[in-house]
Order: C-alpha cells, then structure tokens, then sequence
C-alpha cells in the first residue's frame, strides 16, 4: 500500500466523494488542516519548497526544507562562523532569485528572526518572513577553531590555497601532523580543530574549500612578513589581555582586538603599572620585528564591522538602564507604541540644539513584530545622548563608531587580516597606536549625522562620515534587535571614500 492509498484509508471519510477534490475549496481547506495539524506540512511551503529546488541554485547547501518559519539545509551548521558564512551566500542567492524571477517580489534582507536577520519576500503575492538556518552537526566550528585553524596553518608548510584536488590529501596531514596539539593553542582549542577536520574529510565541496581558505589565508599572510616566529592565543596571550583589562577599565577586546600575538621576543609584564607600557610591546609597523609583539585582528570576507553596545557599560553598571527589563519585554503591542513615542521624543529633544545631526521620523504605522526591536534601538540610543551634553551628541555617535572599530584612545596598534576564500594572502589594514575617529570635516564644516527611524526597519540607522587616520570612511551603524529580546549596536557597513 503507497503513501496515498494510507492517507485516504485514514481520512477519506472526511470528504465528500471519499477523496479531496483539488477544484473544492472546502476540500482544499479541509486537506489544507489534516496536512498541517497531524503532518506538519503546510501546503504553501511545500510550493515555495519546491520553487528553491527547482531553481538549482541552493544545491550546494544539502537538502531544503522549509519547516515552521524557517527555510533549513543540512548541510549547513547550526551555529558558528562557517554557519554564518554560508547563510550569508544563500542570502545572496535569494537576492539574485528574487531579481531574476517573477514569482518573488519586495525582497528584502531584515533584521530579525536570527543573529544575520531573515529574508522577506513575497511569493505568489503571499508576506514570507523566513530566517535561514543550518541543521547539520558534524562540521560545526567556533571562534575557536576560527582562529586556531590560522595557528595550525601557520605552523604548517601548506603554502598554497585548497582545492576540490588536494582537500582530502591534505587534511589527512593536518590530522596526522597537529594531533598531538598546535603550537600556541590550548589543548581545548587544538581537540576542537582535530575534531572539526575529521568531521569535514568527507565534505570535499566548494563551500568547505572556501571555509577553510579563509584561515590559509590569513596563515600565509603572517608568514609572508614574520615567518619561524611564534603564534600565541593562550598563556602570555591572556596575561596581557588580563591585564589591560585592569589598567584600562576596558574588555580586552576593546583594548586590543587581537585575536591573536605573533611573539618575536621575550616579555614580562609582571611590574607594569600604565597601559603605555603593554603598548610600547607591539609593533607599530607591519613588518617590523623591532619590538617583541604583533596584534593580529582576524575577519572573514563577509564579516561585520565591529559591535559597540559594550560602550553602554561605561556609564552605568545597571543593565536595564539600556537593556530591556523584563516587564518591558513582556509589553503588549499599544505598551510599545506608546514607549516608542516617548522614546522618540526625547530623542528629538536631545539632538534638536545639535546642528550636525538629522533625525528623520517616518509617520507610516509600525508593524507589530518590528515593535519589540524598534524600542529596544530607541531605549539603548536614548540612554547613550543622554549621556553626553546635548551639544556633544555628535561626539556619542563617533564614540559609538570607534569603540566598535576598537579605537578608543588607549589601544596599541593592530592589524585587521581579511581573509580570502580564494587561499590568496589576506589583506592587511593598519590601526595606529591611540587611535580615535572623528566627525569628518572641512575646515569645521560637518556633514550632518542621519538618523533614520523607519517603519520597514525594525531599529534605526545612523549615516556619517569619520576621518580615521588621515583617510575618510562612510560608516552605517544600526541600532537593532540583536533576534531575541534585547537591542545591539553595531557597524553594518564601513568603507573607504576614495
């Protein structure tokens, strides 16, 4: 007995002519619920399911399902930053379907549903909001294997990129040659690293030779200017960090993004008592070998800029004056509608004497489900103004941009590797020692700050320009919800006017 023959055993009672008539509309509702409530198959889904498949264009990222309101692939990890990267590639492919194609309309990237957002679209002239996620398990990885991948190949003597031909050879090595723990590492981080190559030995793909390019790249980039040297992210690494932290009131990270020191020389810091001293440790050229440290600051090609929310903490150590309490997060949808307009107005009443900032409310209603995001942004912006004088508002939304750059006046200099699925070396960008950013300007005259309070944006978006060590840079910040019930700050877009 098929699959169909079962279904109508079970249920062709329920219809008139003992079968459902596809040209009935109670029929098709009918069917509609028996799928939904005993299968969990929403006929809609299975529609715009199919559309993706059909299109080829996803093949790469295992099966396609669209479950709940979410479109899943298994062979993308749950979590971590090889996650991330490939949601981000099918993101694109959506775009690129959505242009191309008729059936999807109105596609656009928002900002809720998961940590990179979710695509909305419409399909057949049907509102679909579907975040993407991975439900794969073996290749999952972390910040940790991140970066202990780029000590690992370091340590390595593969000096040219992966390819589809020699992966499986050369992860083999890998395994083979780092088992017994990476230099540098933690035995924690190196276990991790082991167990992320076994478990990609048999995903010789393009997605898994772009992944693992990237760390190469970042590896090869290092060697290239310091090779023989050592690479640390534990030990003297912590130390430092430790104490900077103490010296400086600061996350470590803050203070110095470094993921991770290249050590050329010995170092002690056990009688250091001024952050000047820990910084007069690293280098301030890349290349130079005169001093005993490097601070290396590692991306991927499609990282995002910086996250700045932790500048909050300066100025209070009670959370909820910039994060949601828990009565706030419980509002009902009026609650926040009003909380958002009294938000706003303070907003407005604390830049109004600031010339150099816009703030531009659009009138048009909000949706419900970019209410709860849209207080959360208001709430952690509210508080930041307030901070500051009313005349120096300006001056918080630069502070916002160089903290989320990690320029805060009192970090050494480090170097940010991009680095490159194609293996090719990463690229190499320079922050100066004490650096800050300021308010672009021509002989005092600033363009204006734009803040952007939009119905469609569950958030606001800050607009400027900054001058960072001599060059000038288009930066867009968000104000968000960070996909569950509190709001983040972050840099979405940074880049270079030339």
């Amino acid at each position: 007995m098929d699959s169909i023959d079962k279904f109508l055993k079970l249920y062709s009672y329920k219809f008139n002519k003992g079968y459902p008539d596809m040209n009935n509309k109670q029929d098709i509702l009918l069917l509609e619920n028996i799928l939904k409530k005993e299968f969990g198959i929403i006929l809609e889904n299975v529609e715009l399911e199919n559309f993706l498949i059909n299109s080829d264009l996803f093949k790469e990222y295992g099966d396609l399902e669209i479950k709940g309101n979410t479109i899943k692939f298994s062979d993308i990890p749950p979590r971590g930053s090889n996650s991330d990267s490939l949601r981000n590639e099918v993101y694109t492919l959506l775009q690129q379907l959505a242009n191309d194609s008729e059936e999807i309309t109105d596609y656009t990237r928002g900002k809720l549903g998961s940590s990179i957002g979710r695509a909305e679209f419409k399909f057949k002239g049907k509102q679909y909001l579907l975040p993407i996620k991975g439900t794969g398990k073996d290749s999952d990885t972390d910040t940790d294997v991140k970066e202990a991948l780029v000590s690992m190949f370091y340590a390595s003597n593969i000096d040219s990129p992966f390819t589809t031909e020699n992966f499986e050879s050369r992860i083999e090595q890998l395994i083979e040659g780092f088992s017994g723990g990476i230099p540098g590492e933690t035995g924690k981080a190196s276990a991790k690293v082991i167990k992320f190559l076994e478990a990609i030995q048999d995903k010789n793909d393009n997605k898994t030779v772009k992944f693992i390019n990237q760390p190469l790249s970042s590896a090869l980039s290092i060697k290239e200017v310091y090779p023989g040297q050592k690479i640390i992210r534990t030990g003297l690494f912590d130390e430092i960090r430790t104490k900077a932290k103490q010296l400086t009131g600061l996350p470590a990270d803050k203070w110095c993004p470094g993921d991770l020191y290249v050590q050329l020389g010995s170092v002690d810091i056990s009688d250091v008592d001024n952050i000047e001293i820990i910084n007069d440790l690293f280098v301030d050229e890349w290349g130079d070998d005169s001093k005993s440290l490097v601070a290396v600051s590692l991306k991927q090609e499609k990282a995002q800029g910086g996250k700045a929310k932790a500048l909050l903490q300066k100025y209070t150590k009670v959370k909820d004056d910039y994060n949601l309490t828990k009565e706030e997060q419980n509002y009902t949808s009026e609650q926040y509608r009003e909380g958002i307009k009294e938000l706003r107005s303070k907003v407005q009443a604390l830049v109004q004497s600031n010339d150099n900032i816009t703030y531009e409310i659009t009138s048009e209603e909000l949706e419900d489900d970019k209410l709860n995001g849209k207080y959360a942004a208001l709430k952690s912006i509210e508080f930041l103004f307030r901070m500051f004088p009313n005349q120096k508002v300006d001056d918080a939304v630069v502070a916002l941009a160089g903290f989320a750059l990690s320029l805060t006046g009192v970090n050494p200099t480090f170097y940010k590797l991009t680095g490159k699925s194609s293996g090719e070396p990463a690229s190499v960008e320079t922050f100066k020692r004490g650096s800050n950013v300021i308010l672009y300007n021509i002989e005092g005259e600033y363009e204006p700050i734009e803040i952007l309070d939009t119905p469609g944006v569950a958030g606001l978006k800050l607009k400027f320009k900054i001058e960072k060590g001599g060059d000038i840079y288009n930066v867009l910040l968000n104000a968000r919800n960070n996909g569950t019930t509190q709001g983040t700050l972050e840099i979405q877009d940074i880049s270079q006017i030339t």
